[in-house]
């Protein structure tokens, strides 16, 4: 897996898989961090594994997630983020579209991921 890069104030991203199909990232969020709101043509699925997180998509509002949650993003839907707590996100993005590649490439590029845990 990448090293964990930081992509804005205290959020931080490693790559985990990327391939044409699909791309993993792991994000750790400070307490109080956020992740403004933005979109992406690619569909998302964004499961919490630690901490507390007030995740909103547009037009479902806001909900907080607890370990083991998880929110499914359609593609193209405004969505945003807010760690309650120290906080520990793995997202799945499906398809690979350029966007998501340009994300890859900022965090070490795909020929670098790997599949695999820890």
């Amino acid at each position: 897996m990448g090293e964990y890069r930081e992509v804005m104030s205290g959020v931080r991203m490693r790559l985990v898989h990327c391939d044409e199909g699909l791309l993993v990232v792991e994000t750790v969020l400070d307490e109080g961090s956020e992740v403004p709101r933005h979109s992406h043509s690619s569909s998302q699925l964004t499961i919490l594994l630690e901490g507390l997180l007030l995740f909103g998509v547009e037009g479902k509002g806001e909900r907080v997630l607890r370990p083991g949650d998880y929110v499914i993003v359609p593609g193209g839907t405004v969505h945003w983020a807010r760690a309650l707590r120290a906080s520990v996100v793995l997202d799945l993005n499906w398809p690979l579209t350029p966007e998501r590649r340009e994300l890859a490439e900022k965090l070490g590029g795909c020929s670098r991921a790997t599949l695999g845990g820890g």
